[in-house]
Parts: structure tokens; sequence; C-alpha cells
């Protein structure tokens, strides 16, 4: 697993980072996000969004279970917060998803026991300062930005 630490100062900067991810987010794979709400995750989706030119403008998807971007490949972004009990992801038909897009997958834990072993995983941290964010990032790839 390679590991790589980075520190977001703003909003702004969490988006880029997620426009340099969005080069390791192709079809078929899968991404976990971890951090507390407000954590960044979202902001982190919209620059991975940005990326692949989706038309959408990515936004929390916590009333809905899984939101498709269209772009140059579908971003799926999956918020597991509100799920009753874990097996309902079986509903989902998430590998479908996996054939024209990627998966970005906030609140993971909440079903890992059913979910395929991610790509890449992120846990985000809130810093010192009221907008910076500390993004621990293991993967299964070497990231280089």
């Amino acid at each position: 697993m390679n590991k790589l630490k980075v520190i977001s100062e703003n909003p702004g900067e969490t988006i880029e980072l997620g426009k340099k991810m969005g080069k390791y987010a192709n079809i078929g794979k899968i991404i976990f996000l971890k951090g507390n709400l407000g954590a960044g995750k979202t902001t982190l989706v919209k620059g991975i969004a940005e990326y692949f030119e989706c038309k959408q403008f990515a936004k929390s998807p916590t009333f809905i279970l899984v939101t498709t971007y269209q772009g140059k490949i579908n971003v799926n972004h999956c918020d597991f917060f509100r799920l009753n009990y874990s097996e309902e992801i079986f509903d989902l038909g998430l590998d479908e998803y996996l054939e024209n897009g990627n998966l970005i997958i906030e609140w993971p834990e909440i079903a890992k026991k059913y979910l395929p072993r991610p790509d890449i995983e992120i846990e985000i941290e809130f810093g010192t300062l009221t907008e910076q964010r500390i993004f621990k990032i293991n993967s299964i790839e070497k990231i280089n930005f």
C-alpha cells in the first residue's frame, strides 16, 4: 500500500487535489472517503468531477445514495451515511456503475463488510486552521503529484 499525506489550506486547494486525484480514478476504480461531517469529502469529489469534465456540479448526495455525474467517464458519488442497514447496498447494483465509471464512496465503513477492497482510501481530518484539511491517502498504485 502506498501512503501519501497532503495538507489543503482551503476548499479551493481541496478541489485542486481532487483534480489531481482524477487521473487515478478511472473506470473501474473504487475510492473510499472517510472523515467527519464537513471534512471536505464532497469538495474533493467536486475536483474529481471537474477532472472528468462532468456537466453537473458535484454536491453532497446525503439524501440520495448514489449520484452519477456524466463526463469523460461517469463519476458515481455514493453516500452511505443514511443507510439503515449495510445489506441495503445490494439493491444499488454497484458493480454496474463500474462498467462506465468509478465509485467514490463516502461513509464506506457502514457497509465495508460487503464492499470490495478500494483502489484508494482517503481519510480526511481537520487541521489546526479553520479551513485546513489533512488528507491521508492509501493507494494500491503509486500516486505522484
